[in-house]
């Protein structure tokens, strides 16, 4: 399995424990976490155990990457459990490409791996996310009411799929 995943622009690579501090940037903010699985974190202690448990996922269930540009990192992409992946970049870089660019490099490393589909699970409000989505091939396959407990909120998911 890769370590690293080079594109054009963006270094997708492992994560260490050392990351925690850079994705709590990110994972602290309100923006940035809108549409993830959980509220924004609120100590850097919820992300070092998050990035821990990255660091520590057994590799034949996932394959996760954070997502460095110019050696700073901007967010992650990747399957905590194949095949239902995510992304999520620092809202400074959003509308620059580099979800997009990811996604491709991601897609092939997946393909290359040996995968045969890769699933995702959308808020339906996440405009930018489910455009991305089906730029690159994904199709609907479902949706659900109140599937997922975000602090306070109940969210609704949509469904997608590719094939590889």
């Amino acid at each position: 399995m890769a370590d690293e995943i080079r594109t054009e622009r963006l270094v997708l690579r492992r994560a260490g424990y050392e990351d925690a501090v850079a994705m709590h940037r990110i994972m602290s903010d309100p923006v940035a976490m809108r549409y993830w699985s959980s509220p924004p974190h609120r100590t850097l202690d919820e992300t070092e155990r998050w990035v821990a448990a990255m660091v520590e996922a057994d590799p034949s269930v996932g394959d996760d990457f954070l997502v460095t540009l110019d050696g700073d990192v901007i967010g992650k992409f990747g399957a905590w459990k194949l095949p239902e992946f995510g992304f999520l970049l620092d809202p400074v870089h959003w509308g620059k490409g580099y979800a997009s660019e990811a996604m491709v490099a991601f897609i092939e490393h997946c393909r290359n791996r040996g995968a045969t589909e890769l699933t995702a699970d959308v808020d339906p409000r996440n405009l930018s996310s489910i455009r991305l989505l089906k730029r690159h091939g994904f199709v609907e396959t479902g949706r659900g009411t109140g599937t997922w407990q975000v602090g306070d909120e109940l969210c609704d998911s949509i469904y997608f799929r590719l094939e590889l």
